[in-house]
């Protein structure tokens, strides 16, 4: 059950800020530090401030990037520059982009508050997580009270309900945010405080089970922070502004769902033998070769990816550093995997692409244990293909791994059986941004109240 509040949200004011599309900002756990540079030059007041400011030096623990952030966003409120909804709404969002063969698609959701759950009692994960960015983000709460970010979540909808009452409600009016963001796309965001709209909405997401997408970290983080907001308070009534999350909100039989795939680069193995390698493959894997010289390596490297992208399940591409070979790798049989790991490996998990990866390859013939994947000790993470590609030119990388999209059902599946994919496992297309709206949690806040 998926309980769906409005609340009031923080908006940038754009009479004070001027250009919106200054002040926004991709999801913090993709800016590196280049970026962060350009989105601080970009807007004194750009949102990265507050989500992912800079570390200096000197920083203490009364003096840091959390404690600014807090102090930052308490300015801006009192300036005007961020202003709160006199009532309570939720925000229709879309997000329309274009596609590699140059179709134009757009995602829809909504962004209101959902009371917090335990995993597996109605909210569920599909992706591992790690303590370090957890605790990052529990810093960032405890000292601003608040959420910059939505998490993003997927609900099943076959005939698309929720997604048609919000359409004929942003028929009658102009978007509150209309906005491109640097990879051209179009986000547009509808401020919906119409009671009896919100109250269907409500009433039809009462019945869905929700899976995360991206913010399996926020989310866990927003459990910790309620929990710790419990103890302290010693009696609370589950009503309190600490009892919700802010979370976008999408059907996942929506048209306008899209995910990427994320590569893996391997890099640093001792003793690395690639005819060893080979000869362990060739135990478990059909392989396919596409030789190349330079004068073919532009159109063998089209077809090879051609054929990886129609290729069937448990299939993915590889390249070795040195090597004028693309290679496809295809599982012999599809009781391959109950051969090696019987049933140490769940039913749901042996076809998919990153598990017969992470656990045959990375793990089995290559010797990456899992707390190494964990840590990334031996893996880069790239989305592009042809940047994973190319990433063989340096030196200390030795292999790279071209994966197939995990499928949408394929996601549901895993989440609905209690099961987490390796890292990385999915990249949900496009990103939402980041700055569309705040969320206030009370204690500190200036404007603490309640949430609806």
């Amino acid at each position: 059950m998926a309980e769906i509040i409005p609340f009031r949200g923080v908006l940038y004011n754009a009479a004070k800020v001027g250009d919106m599309f200054k002040v926004m900002a991709p999801p913090y756990d993709v800016i590196s530090s280049k970026k962060q540079d350009d989105l601080y030059s970009r807007h004194q007041n750009n949102i990265v401030r507050l989500d992912l400011g800079k570390t200096n030096p000197a920083d203490t623990e009364t003096d840091n990037r959390y404690t600014r952030a807090a102090s930052e966003m308490r300015k801006w409120l009192s300036e005007g520059l961020l202003a709160r909804d006199e009532r309570p709404a939720v925000y229709y969002y879309t997000q329309t982009y274009t596609l590699k063969d140059g179709t134009k698609q757009t995602r829809k959701g909504f962004i209101a508050l959902t009371r917090l759950v335990d995993f597996g009692k109605g909210v569920h994960p599909h992706e591992k997580t790690l303590s370090g960015p957890k605790a990052d983000r529990l810093k960032l709460m405890l000292a601003s009270d608040a959420n910059f970010s939505c998490i993003f979540s997927l609900y099943s909808e076959p005939k698309p309900g929720i997604n048609a009452l919000f359409d004929r409600a942003a028929k009658n009016c102009s978007p509150t945010i209309d906005v491109k963001d640097d990879d051209g796309i179009e986000n547009r965001v509808w401020r919906i405080d119409d009671p009896a709209l919100i109250k269907a909405v409500a009433d039809g997401m009462l019945d869905k089970t929700l899976f995360i997408a991206d913010g399996h970290h926020r989310y866990e983080t927003a459990l910790n922070y309620r929990n710790m907001m419990r103890e302290k308070a010693g009696k609370f009534t589950g009503d309190e502004p600490y009892n919700y999350v802010m979370m976008y909100f999408s059907n996942m039989d929506d048209e306008g769902m899209t995910i990427w795939p994320t590569h893996r680069v391997v890099h640093s193995l001792k003793d690395f033998s690639e005819d060893a390698f080979f000869a362990e493959c060739g135990k478990y894997f059909d392989i396919l070769e596409f030789a190349y010289d330079s004068s073919t390596e532009t159109g063998t490297r089209k077809e090879f990816l051609k054929r990886l992208e129609g290729a069937q399940k448990s299939t993915f591409g590889l390249h070795i550093r040195r090597r004028n070979v693309y290679y496809i790798l295809s599982i012999k049989s599809t009781s391959t995997m109950d051969e090696v790991f019987g049933r140490t490996i769940p039913d749901v998990f042996k076809d998919l692409d990153v598990t017969v990866l992470h656990s045959l390859v990375l793990a089995r013939i290559l010797g990456i244990t899992q707390e190494a994947q964990e840590k990334q000790q031996n893996l880069i993470y790239i989305k592009s293909s042809e940047e994973a590609l190319n990433a063989m030119k340096d030196d200390n990388n030795q292999l790279v791994f071209l994966l197939n999209p995990t499928k949408i059902e394929q996601v549901k599946a895993v989440a609905e059986a209690g099961f987490v994919m390796p890292q990385k496992s999915t990249y949900f297309y496009p990103k939402l941004l980041t700055g569309l709206t705040i969320n206030l949690l009370g204690g500190k806040n200036p404007e603490a109240a309640a949430t609806v």
